[in-house]
């Protein structure tokens, strides 16, 4: 049987708090900061 993968947690940069990521996106619920490194908008 398979297993699930395990993604550690990241922390903000900013203020430490755990990230949320939101449709591929790493983002700070305390403080809004986004990483802006890993976007997935294609070049244009």
């Amino acid at each position: 049987m398979l297993e699930a993968p395990y993604h550690a947690a990241r922390h903000c940069p900013e203020c430490a708090s755990r990230l949320s990521n939101v449709q591929g996106v790493d983002a700070c619920p305390e403080c809004d900061w986004v990483d802006t490194d890993r976007s997935t908008t294609p070049p244009a």
